[in-house]
């Protein structure tokens, strides 16, 4: 190859470069999740308890919250409208007050561990286990 087809071949390669980086290639692009963060305002037929803020943020393939009473942090993966949550690491503090809130924070942490789906839909985002029960959240404000 001569000097002019290198340099062109050069210039193709930055050009194409250049285009796959403002496209968002990476391990998260897709991921309608990821940069958002959001308050739960039900879980199943029921809403967290007085004196509770159930949390969750999503940001590049890592979600972390509060259940109210613990924060716990984890890996999760998102393939059009399945979700998927790793093992969730969670802070060991007991909460007495209100009264429920351990018993709250572990059907939180079960169907977050059981999530299969999700959607957003009316400025929401609802979760739903593996069993049909649904979290949803509103975003954070």
């Amino acid at each position: 190859m001569n000097t002019r087809c290198l340099s062109l071949v050069a210039l193709i390669g930055a050009i194409v470069l250049s285009l796959t980086a403002c496209r968002g290639v990476g391990p998260f692009r897709g991921d309608p999740l990821s940069g958002t963060s959001w308050t739960l305002v039900t879980y199943g037929p029921d809403k967290p308890l007085a004196g509770t803020t159930i949390t969750a943020t999503f940001q590049n393939g890592q979600v972390r919250g509060s259940t109210g009473c613990n924060d716990y942090g984890g890996p999760y993966r998102v393939r059009g409208n399945s979700i998927a949550l790793g093992a969730l690491a969670i802070t060991e503090k007991a909460c007495l007050n209100p009264e429920g809130a351990m018993e709250q924070e572990g059907l939180i942490v079960r169907l977050l561990g059981a999530a299969r789906t999700f959607q957003l839909s009316g400025g929401k985002l609802i979760i739903v286990s593996a069993n049909g029960e649904a979290l949803t959240f509103v975003p954070q404000t």
